[in-house]
């Protein structure tokens, strides 16, 4: 997929990219000018886009170890971890999507609604695909998140992740962290894409 490079390449923009939106998160609770006072709504478009941000550089990290681990424990823990922001970040997708969409107005609502319904259906397949209620639920439950006290309930994860298909999580998971990251950035830039769903696939 990636080599290390720009596996390395990618992580070290996206860091340079966290520090800007954190600067200017700190800078509206500092800053007693009016003119530089970041708004309510462009404080969510900020956050957003740091979520996305610091799930996708945990996500390449991840990856990375995966990559270069030896033993299968090594491989093991490297996608349950990956398991587990991957769950996380569905959830907090959730959570955030709305009130986002309420900060752009009512003409870029339009824009991005195709963005939108494409990327939802991405994310509806990859939840079926990796079994996100059962399977994905399971893992973070009982192994990553938490160590169950029966170890082979806690155990049983490493014979669900053993499947070959387990290990291309991460990679499918980017095809809908990507197009959501260019979503955010475009947000924090002010800039409307019309060609986003297009775009968005693209890079």
């Amino acid at each position: 997929m990636m080599t290390f490079k720009e596996i390395d390449e990618r992580i070290n923009h996206f860091e340079d990219e966290l520090e800007f939106s954190a600067r200017l998160l700190k800078s509206r609770e500092t800053s007693s000018e009016i003119n530089t006072v970041i708004s309510d709504n462009k404080k969510m478009q900020i956050e957003f886009f740091s979520f996305v941000t610091s799930s996708y550089i945990d996500l390449l990290y991840t990856y990375r170890n995966l990559k270069r681990a030896k033993s299968d424990w090594e491989k093991f823990y490297n996608i349950k971890i990956a398991y587990l922001f991957i769950y996380e970040t569905i959830n907090t997708y959730h959570k955030y999507k709305g009130e986002v969409y309420k900060t752009v107005t009512k003409e870029e609502q339009k824009i991005y609604k195709n963005f939108f319904d494409m990327l939802n259906r991405e994310l509806a397949e990859f939840k079926i695909t990796y079994d996100y209620d059962n399977v994905m639920a399971k893992v973070r439950n009982k192994s990553s998140a938490h160590y169950d006290k029966d170890f082979l309930t806690y155990y049983s994860s490493y014979e669900i992740i053993e499947n070959p298909q387990t290990k291309e999580i991460i990679r499918d998971f980017l095809y809908f962290i990507n197009p959501l990251h260019y979503f955010t950035f475009g947000l924090l830039k002010g800039e409307v894409d019309e060609f986003l769903f297009v775009n968005a696939w693209i890079i």
